[in-house]
């Protein structure tokens, strides 16, 4: 697995500590893969869970924080308008216009379209 994408729930349960999450981030940095964190679902992750947290995430070995930016509106706004929420649109629009995967605790709420894409935790 070279691209593995961590949605808003991924998110808050590594920064519990679950060996869940963390396990597959060091296997994707082993394979010298990248870690993507959308910043919608950092953003989102920040509103349930400390900050410091957040900055070992993100600071860590292969990861890269996937900005939000207005090329992609069309796109996104699809996503949302499937998925009903922000966060899980930006999330799946990473795995898979990137050919990666998707680290999530709500495998049920990306339904169908994420059917190629999610890993749940």
């Amino acid at each position: 697995m070279s691209l593995l994408v961590l949605d808003t729930s991924a998110i808050v349960v590594y920064v519990e500590g679950s060996i869940h999450v963390g396990e597959p981030i060091a296997e994707v940095h082993g394979a010298g893969g990248t870690v993507v964190v959308p910043v919608v679902c950092l953003v989102e992750a920040a509103r349930k869970v400390g900050d410091d947290m957040l900055r070992v995430l993100i600071d860590g070995p292969a990861r890269e924080v996937a900005p939000l930016v207005g090329e992609r509106w069309a796109a996104v706004a699809s996503g949302v308008r499937v998925l009903d929420r922000l966060d899980l649109a930006v999330a799946l629009l990473e795995a898979s216009t990137r050919r990666g995967f998707l680290l999530t605790g709500e495998p049920d709420a990306y339904g169908d379209p994420g059917a190629d894409y999610v890993i749940p935790i």
